[in-house]
């Protein structure tokens, strides 16, 4: 006679990535044990046994939803199943009983399907026990052996017999760490912080260079993508962010050549600051956001003129992707939130800018700069450990203001022909170059807000009349934003 059903709300069956599975046995044998580390480094703080199992691992603890929410962000992770009820010494009738008395009302109004599967056990019929367990959902649920609503499924095993019905999804890949280490040249905008997450997600633990054009509100955005990609997804790594102060290297660029060249010629001089830390890291490769066609600096020629400035290979995962799938995904991994405050460099120039290049004569306009800025700036690159930092380190400078005080004056900081195209009434239209040259021939006893096309210049600016001694804030955002809150406002 079978001992009575009993509840197991401790157990949680983890399968690996199938790709796994397809490794010789030492390669197989040390992924998985990174696997397991990384699923530890995940789960501290939360007391847990972890063994393996076959091709499987199975997770003992008694936070089974805290552990759940854990292994969503493992790489090497395929699916996991909380185990519902285990079944000792089962025979064809305890296991229609335990199904009966915990999937009844789980099937109810619902199409089901019952699967067996034998890790060793007791030698029942899998098709038996299948049509026999099948039998009593048979009523309150219905049968849909092709695509059901609910799977319930029974594993045999030396344990005994177990019962679950949800399967959920990890986010599958490689576990992080068989690979070596990459470097991520991070905005802080949807693109590059995606790009990181694919990059781990194939096992390579990735640092972040921040080449830093926009002060310190711009990074203390990238901290924040950077450090949740690392807190939520590096589990078993120790990943850095390196911020590279390039205001200086920007300056020079912008006074020796033209408008036209900027783009590419900044992106070639931003490789080579990520090359100079990622062979300090033992770095293999540098990774981009980068999508072809996305803008005028992604195109074939373009990419083409920017690779040869590092030796380094440059890693493009999001190469083919659409930006509705590049945002799609930033929603999935947590940074969409983050990402969407975190604006482009506007204005950078008004020319317009290559959209093919030679090679040659970028080369040739690059020579002309200062090489000491750069070497200078990557000498005093500041290092953070993103998984070593206080609240503090997080919070967001005085800079940034969601709303218009009503005694403030307004400037705009546009281009001018976009100031033309839509400006907040009563706005005075200052580009930046301008701005920078007279602000400190304003009154000091007035508070200005600024804002500008996609909210980078304007709150760079402010902090420079911040540290002037002005009451100076700079509107969140740019002007799209800007514009829709005016015209729900007014209508």
């Amino acid at each position: 006679m079978s001992e009575p059903v009993t509840d197991r709300p401790d157990l949680i069956i983890v399968r690996p990535a199938p790709e796994m599975q397809l490794k010789s046995s030492p390669t197989r044998r040390r992924f998985r044990n990174i696997l397991m580390r990384n699923i530890r480094a995940a789960l501290d703080g939360i007391p847990h046994e972890l063994t393996v199992d076959q091709g499987r691992l199975l997770l003992q603890t008694d936070e089974i939803e805290v552990a759940g929410k854990a292994l969503e962000q493992v790489f090497g992770v395929a699916s996991f199943s909380p185990v519902d009820v285990v079944v000792h010494e089962p025979d064809v009738a305890s296991l229609r009983e335990a199904a009966r008395a915990h999937f009844t009302e789980v099937v109810r109004g619902r199409t089901y399907a019952v699967r067996c599967k034998r890790h060793g056990g007791p030698g029942l019929s899998q098709r038996e026990v299948e049509r026999q367990v099948g039998s009593v959902l048979d009523g309150p649920g219905r049968v849909d052996l092709g695509d059901p609503e609910i799977e319930v499924r029974i594993d045999l095993t030396e344990q005994g017999a177990w019962l679950f019905g949800r399967r959920f999804s990890g986010p599958g890949g490689m576990p992080l760490g068989v690979q070596d280490r990459a470097v991520n040249l991070m905005s802080g905008g949807f693109d590059s912080a995606v790009a990181a997450w694919y990059t781990m997600r194939r096992g390579v633990g990735v640092d972040y260079v921040f080449c830093n054009l926009g002060g310190a509100t711009h990074e203390n955005m990238v901290l924040n993508v950077a450090h949740r990609l690392a807190s939520q997804w590096a589990h078993g790594d120790r990943p850095r962010l390196f911020v590279v102060d390039f205001l200086p290297v920007v300056a020079d660029m912008r006074q020796r050549l033209p408008g036209e060249v900027w783009q590419v010629v900044l992106k070639r001089l931003m490789c080579r600051a990520a090359e100079v830390i990622a062979r300090e890291r033992k770095s293999q490769a540098l990774v981009t956001g980068e999508a072809l066609s996305q803008v005028s600096s992604q195109t074939l020629s373009n990419l083409n003129s920017i690779d040869s400035a590092s030796d380094l290979p440059v890693l493009r995962p999001l190469i083919g992707f659409d930006k509705s799938e590049i945002l799609s995904l930033a929603r999935r991994i947590g940074t969409y939130d983050l990402c969407e405050g975190v604006p482009e460099f506007c204005a950078l120039s008004n020319s317009k800018p290559l959209v093919s290049s030679r090679r040659g004569r970028i080369e040739a306009e690059e020579a002309k700069l200062d090489g000491g800025l750069l070497e200078r700036a990557v000498l005093e690159a500041r290092e953070i450990d993103l998984l070593d930092m206080d609240r503090a380190a997080l919070a967001e400078p005085d800079v940034l203001i969601d709303t218009i005080p009503a005694d403030a004056e307004v400037i705009d900081c546009q281009p001018p022909r976009r100031y033309r195209d839509w400006h907040l009434p009563g706005a005075v239209n200052m580009p930046p170059d301008e701005l920078a040259r007279r602000f400190r021939d304003f009154p000091a006893d007035r508070h200005y807000v600024l804002y500008c096309l996609r909210g980078a210049n304007a709150p760079v600016l402010a902090e420079r009349m911040q540290r002037a001694g002005f009451n100076a804030h700079a509107l969140r955002g740019g002007v799209g934003r800007l514009r829709r809150a005016w015209e729900r406002r007014v209508s």
